[in-house]
């Protein structure tokens, strides 16, 4: 299959997720993570006879997500280990830009205690190489490898293992591709350098660095990859 190409201002993977969460209206959903742009799209899919709780690790983002969010919107800020029972759900979605992850262990604990019997999840993070091109970039710069963490996440059979230890059923796993657009390299840096212990001047560095690799400063099309698993309660 083809990757999927989005502008630099998508989320090919969110959407990936969310069609493959297959959503209806009227469902209760549980969220782990995103934005205001990702809940907005969401709390339209469930409807406002649906309801929808979004879990947030940091409670500023938290307090600004819940100040704009719709009546059947709940939000809540809690940096979860996988425990917790935030009430009984249809389906279940994590699909962070970013890391920090938790640990697969998180996921899959949330969606066994959350997850009423015969609910869905779906989980989507960084595979543990998200941006190959970052990669090599940083490399040729001499950053410490450190500085990328963020964007290197969780291999599909880690994710997947920890689902069936939980005890869901339907594992499936693999391992997605995408592309982003961006006009210029430092515009798909700026797109994730907020993940980045970096300023100003070194995206401006690594944007020079992926220049000087593609041997162009016009537009380009980034592979993205993704660790997606999905299962059944």
């Amino acid at each position: 299959m083809l990757p999927c190409v989005m502008p630099a201002d998508g989320q090919p993977w969110f959407h990936a997720a969310v069609q493959l969460l297959g959503l209806r209206s009227r469902d209760r959903v549980l969220v782990l993570g995103g934005g205001a742009r990702e809940t907005s799209a969401l709390a339209r899919l469930v409807g406002s006879r649906g309801a929808l709780t979004v879990v947030l690790d940091d409670r500023t983002a938290a307090e600004a997500l819940a100040a704009q969010a719709p009546e059947h919107v709940e939000v809540l800020a809690h940096r979860s280990d996988g425990s917790e029972r935030f009430g009984t759900f249809d389906a279940m979605l994590a699909a962070p830009r970013f890391g920090p992850l938790p640990q697969p262990a998180t996921f899959a604990g949330l969606a066994r205690h959350n997850l009423r019997p015969g609910g869905r999840c779906v989980v989507d993070v960084p595979a543990p190489e998200m941006l190959p091109e970052f990669g090599g970039a940083a490399a040729d710069l001499g950053w410490p490898r450190a500085w990328l963490q963020p964007l290197r996440g969780l291999a599909d059979d880690e994710l997947a293992a920890a689902l069936r230890d939980a005890g869901l059923r339907d594992v499936h796993n693999l391992l997605a591709t995408h592309l982003v657009h961006a006009a210029a390299p430092l515009e798909l840096v700026d797109l994730f350098a907020d993940a980045l212990p970096i300023d100003a001047e070194r995206r401006v560095e690594l944007a020079h660095a992926l220049i000087r690799r593609r041997g162009s400063d016009g537009g380009l099309d980034a592979l993205v990859h993704r660790t997606r698993a999905q299962a059944q309660r």
